[in-house]
């Protein structure tokens, strides 16, 4: 799926708000995550991690209008 920003994977995601230095950055709403290991979190940055299982999440700031645009990348990455 590519998503608006361009990003064509899910690392890609979180590889770019990294880059550009946005990762810890406040969203303008944040959004309750059911991760896959079943743990709801609250995101309340561009980047969060599950604090259950430490499963990443991203999404990036011109797609953080929606919790559809949310990725999951991979444990601890």
């Amino acid at each position: 799926m590519t998503q608006p920003c361009g990003c064509d994977n899910t690392m890609n995601v979180v590889d770019k708000i990294r880059r550009k230095g946005v990762s810890f950055l406040e969203l303008p709403k944040a959004f309750e995550i059911e991760c896959s290991c079943s743990h709801v979190f609250m995101m309340t940055t561009h980047e969060a991690q599950c604090e259950a299982c430490n499963m990443v999440y991203g999404v990036t700031p011109c797609s953080s209008d929606s919790i559809e645009n949310v990725v999951a990348v991979g444990i601890d990455y």
